[in-house]
């Protein structure tokens, strides 16, 4: 029984280990670094972009590596970036197999929040990408759905996640505060979106339509900043 014990205390702790290791592989075959890269000219507005490992996600065409991106000295108008690196065995380890830098741009001051990789919303794995704006008293979030089909990201949807206007709301004005979170995935077919707050609940649907998911309604009821 102890031997039993011991062997299953290896396993959890190598396993982090060869994360780590993997993922500094996958990092240094995409930007030719470890630790972190910078890259210039980055997104639709041309901007210097220091570049960190994230994840690698094994996905059923091989591992993906999935690396945020901070704008250097990011302001208000700069949005934080995803790369997206597709890679594949080679003679020395991984190699690029196709490269998406950036593949997703949201969010304000250069940063995106956070992201992770669902498998529930069809036969391929879809990313979600969070970003925040907080300005002059308003603050809101989005959340961007990009397919990780074969021959590169897809870009789904990007959807109304959170509206705050407690910042800016003057005496006598209406507060609003609004939280969204998906529920209720259809796979391949729809899903919700399901806001609360501010005393009231309400629900959004999104409907597959080919390559995309449309809002059922046409338009959100949740405020932008």
């Amino acid at each position: 029984m102890k031997r039993v014990v011991f062997a299953l205390l290896l396993v959890s702790i190598a396993t982090p280990a060869a994360a780590d290791r993997q993922l500094e592989a996958a990092f240094h075959a995409a930007f030719g670094k470890s630790g972190s890269a910078l890259l210039k000219k980055q997104g639709q507005l041309k901007e210097d972009v220091k570049y960190t490992p994230g994840d690698v996600y094994d996905a059923p065409f091989g591992p993906v590596l999935l690396s945020p991106g901070e704008v250097v000295d990011g302001a208000h108008a700069n949005s934080g970036k995803l790369a997206i690196v597709y890679l594949k065995p080679g003679d020395k380890g991984l190699e690029v197999a196709k490269k998406f830098v950036p593949a997703a741009e949201i969010g304000a001051f250069g940063k995106i929040v956070d992201f992770s990789v669902s498998k529930y919303f069809g036969g391929l794995p879809v990313v979600t990408v969070n970003g925040a704006d907080n300005w002059q008293g308003y603050a809101c979030s989005s959340a961007a759905l990009l397919e990780l089909t074969p021959d590169g990201p897809r870009h789904l949807v990007t959807i109304p996640m959170t509206y705050d206007n407690s910042g800016a709301a003057a005496a006598g004005k209406k507060l609003t505060q609004i939280n969204g979170r998906i529920d209720n995935i259809q796979p391949g077919k729809s899903f919700d979106v399901v806001y609360f707050g501010s005393g009231k609940e309400f629900t959004e649907r999104y409907v597959r339509k080919g390559d995309a998911y449309v809002l059922a309604s046409g338009q959100s009821r949740v405020q932008r900043c």
